[in-house]
């Protein structure tokens, strides 16, 4: 482990050639091969473009171009259907409750049952709501 320490002193402060001649076996020079290897591959991750002063004037050309572009009018559109949907909802309560369910009127015409034993009563409360009444001899269904 000592001896790739000192390989790699080398390799960052006296080149890759004062590294390779330190190598003596062949396992010590892959490992300065690995070093120069990694060295380019870490070089060419940190070449970020740049915009020169040339290009900035372009560059900023398209944000203000995108920034100066009129709105578009989807605003508009928005407010069209919540509009229209409100004035949708306001009319369907208005019908419903405006409406005359006053004439609506129910009746029992015939109450059976298939239970064995049982008895089917069938009568209206004052209020006008039909009522269906079962009786079996263990208890009463209404």
């Amino acid at each position: 482990m000592n001896k790739e320490r000192e390989l790699a002193r080398r390799f960052d402060t006296e080149g890759v050639e004062a590294a390779m001649r330190a190598a003596q076996t062949s396992e010590e020079k892959a490992y300065v091969t690995n070093l120069q290897r990694m060295r380019e591959g870490v070089r060419a991750v940190a070449d970020v473009p740049e915009i020169s002063d040339i290009q900035f004037n372009a560059f900023m050309a398209g944000i203000r171009e995108q920034i100066e572009a009129p709105q578009s009018r989807r605003g508009f559109w928005a407010l069209l259907s919540l509009s229209t949907a409100a004035l949708l909802v306001a009319l369907s309560v208005f019908v419903v409750f405006m409406s005359d369910h006053g004439n609506s009127e129910s009746k029992v015409e015939a109450a059976t049952t298939n239970l064995q034993g049982a008895t089917v009563n069938s009568y209206v409360t004052p209020d006008g709501n039909p009522v269906i009444w079962i009786s079996t001899a263990s208890r009463d269904v209404p």
